[in-house]
């Protein structure tokens, strides 16, 4: 998919959990935890990314994104040669490694160990890479300042404004990244190219399986189906999504529409 799509599909995913998952517990969250671990996890969504050279996460920060891009690919070419089944016959360095659910995983927990050994660096530039990446990959749909500016905002004010600031995330941003990741990789599942989800498993003798949507209902990345149906309705969702589980959003929506029907009444 498009990287607008998987930005909406991760913030979807970060809504739904960061919203409905505490109250199952019991616990009520803040609206700053909820939005800050949707933009992490719509971030999250477009760093599989990294293994194409011209996509939004290979770009986004210059001589930093190609450096990480270009460690990325090679590394997932000789995992791909090292573990290839007899049947594999890609090269590994695009929908490889970082398009995984066992990837996703090592980075999500490599981040928290990382957070628990360094602590705020660590904390503060994943939280700024993730925002900048979920601005830019929704660019397509709000164009709006320098997505750089933006994020380096929204991060000194989550430091500043959310209970906890950055330290915080600490328990959850790697689990943000990894479901975001995740949720990316489901997103390519569905096009016409598949993804690897579930390496190393092997199936039909290729442990690089193309994991996938029935072929019928497979669409092409860019194509009508994605433009008019797939954006469209994760748009709706996420939406949706805001006004149901984010705190103070419904109250607020309920007052803008008493004020439009107010002003309606009296026109």
């Amino acid at each position: 998919m498009l990287g607008v799509s998987h930005a909406l599909s991760g913030a979807a995913l970060g809504l739904a959990v960061a919203g409905f998952v505490p109250q199952l517990l019991g616990e009520s969250p803040d609206a700053g935890t909820v939005l800050t671990f949707t933009a992490v996890c719509a971030g999250a969504a477009l760093l599989p990314d990294l293994d194409h050279p011209s996509s939004t996460a290979s770009r986004r920060f210059a001589v930093a994104s190609w450096v990480a891009s270009h460690a990325v690919r090679p590394l997932s070419r000789v995992v791909y040669d090292l573990t290839r089944g007899r049947r594999d016959t890609g090269r590994g360095s695009h929908r490889g490694l970082t398009h995984t659910v066992i990837g996703a995983v090592l980075l999500g927990m490599a981040l928290n160990l990382a957070s628990a050994r360094f602590g705020t660096p660590v904390l503060v530039g994943t939280l700024f890479v993730c925002i900048a990446l979920a601005i830019k990959g929704l660019d397509a749909i709000v164009p709006g300042p320098p997505s750089l500016v933006i994020a380096a905002g929204l991060t000194y004010a989550i430091e500043e404004m959310v209970p906890g600031g950055t330290a915080g995330t600490a328990g959850w941003l790697g689990t943000a990244v990894a479901m975001g990741m995740v949720v990316h990789s489901l997103g390519d599942a569905i096009t016409e190219s598949g993804a690897p989800l579930l390496w190393p498993l092997q199936i039909r003798k290729r442990r690089w399986y193309p994991v996938g949507s029935p072929r019928p209902l497979r669409f092409r990345t860019g194509g009508p189906v994605e433009a008019w149906l797939v954006a469209p309705a994760l748009t709706v969702g996420v939406f949706l999504l805001t006004a149901f589980v984010v705190p103070g959003v419904a109250p607020w929506l309920l007052q803008v529409r008493d004020h439009v029907e107010r002003l309606v009444a009296g026109g």
